[in-house]
């Protein structure tokens, strides 16, 4: 048996991390900027000199102090950026909060020397590069992965395993409240789990999820929404027991679409323009969202037809080149989505499966 949520909704895709520092930087920072507003448009008085600010400073002033707060959310040791790194796979853990072993900083020392002899001159005298400061922290870096990560490894756990509740509550609690109370917008979040393509593709074009120890990944999938109504259905499987031992089930559902809905207003498009603005957010688009667009007219050669499978499709391996030319092609369609115009309407899908 599942559960399936559905809506046809206009939507940017953005990093969750990323929003969620920024809703509790904002909410953080709304009774500052209400007081500040308040002053400058209502302020008395021979003192009130914030009265004679521009607009145009007033908005600075808000866009330096909502900044301020990001950055302490963003810092936190425990907070949304480190938590999601380690549900996604990308942490290391030298990001982890430990108090340095001064035997680590010996051994980068003495490596980093080890490497580069010609640092050292015939007078005995250590002459370091402009850039040594940063080829150190990376050498840390990677001897505090080395050092801590068994430890580090039981405190990824225990974020892995608490961050899906945690998103969840939040988003419901308070998430949801800002962003709809103050950018008229909702959040859609969903967890997947990486399918194979989409694992590979991370693990070769990110140094972060190369130097992970996970082989299994997850991410968390969010969006932007103008607020629509979504389709709730279940859907009960009596499983069928084929012949080469698989066990098949379908399910089948439709609905109709509301035609006024398929062209967002121009206030809808000021939502998301405020929204993006004062959070700080850029479109973000994960590579397991890579679908081909739906359309209900397409040319008539057009190929993947509306059809029923029955049986798994047979995955080859690909070849060396031939990933190389999917990855190519993945990271183009990626980088032109993120600099195409948003919103974009889409249908948001959402499967939860239980027995």
């Amino acid at each position: 048996m599942g559960d399936t949520t559905a809506a046809l909704v206009w939507g940017i895709p953005v990093r969750i991390s990323d929003l969620l520092c920024s809703v509790d930087a904002f909410h953080k920072a709304i009774p500052t900027i209400q007081t500040l507003r308040l002053c400058n448009q209502f302020g008395q008085g021979e003192d009130a000199r914030i009265t004679k600010l521009p607009k145009e400073l007033i908005g600075f002033i808000e866009e330096e102090l909502l900044a301020i707060h990001r950055q302490e959310e963003e810092s936190r040791n425990v907070g949304w950026a480190q938590t999601y790194r380690c549900f996604e796979g990308s942490c290391r853990a030298s990001r982890h909060s430990f108090e340095m072993d001064p035997s680590i900083v010996d051994a980068a020392l003495e490596e980093l020397y080890e490497e580069h002899p010609e640092w050292l001159h015939m007078d005995e005298e250590t002459v370091h590069p402009k850039e040594f400061d940063e080829l150190l922290e990376a050498k840390l870096d990677e001897k505090r992965d080395e050092y801590y990560e068994d430890v580090s490894y039981d405190l990824c756990f225990d974020n892995i395993c608490a961050w899906p509740s945690d998103v969840k509550k939040h988003v419901a609690s308070k998430g949801n409240e800002v962003v709809r109370k103050h950018f008229g917008l909702d959040i859609f979040v969903k967890q997947e789990t990486l399918d194979e393509t989409a694992a590979d593709y991370l693990m070769s074009h990110d140094k972060a999820f190369a130097k992970s120890y996970r082989e299994f990944h997850q991410a968390t999938i969010c969006y932007l929404v103008i607020p629509s109504k979504a389709a709730r259905w279940k859907a009960r499987l009596d499983p069928i027991l084929l012949d080469s031992g698989e066990i098949f089930g379908e399910s089948t559902n439709s609905m109709l679409l509301d035609r006024n809905s398929l062209d967002p207003t121009e206030e809808h498009q000021q939502r998301f323009a405020r929204a993006m603005r004062q959070l700080a957010l850029k479109p973000s688009v994960h590579p397991s969202q890579l679908q081909t667009a739906l359309s209900a007219a397409p040319p008539i050669n057009a190929s993947s037809p509306l059809t029923q499978t029955t049986v798994h499709r047979i995955i080859e391996k690909k070849s060396d080149e031939e990933v190389k030319k999917r990855d190519a092609a993945m990271t183009k369609r990626i980088r032109d989505l993120e600099q195409s115009q948003w919103p974009k309407l889409m249908f948001l899908v959402n499967h939860i499966f239980h027995e």
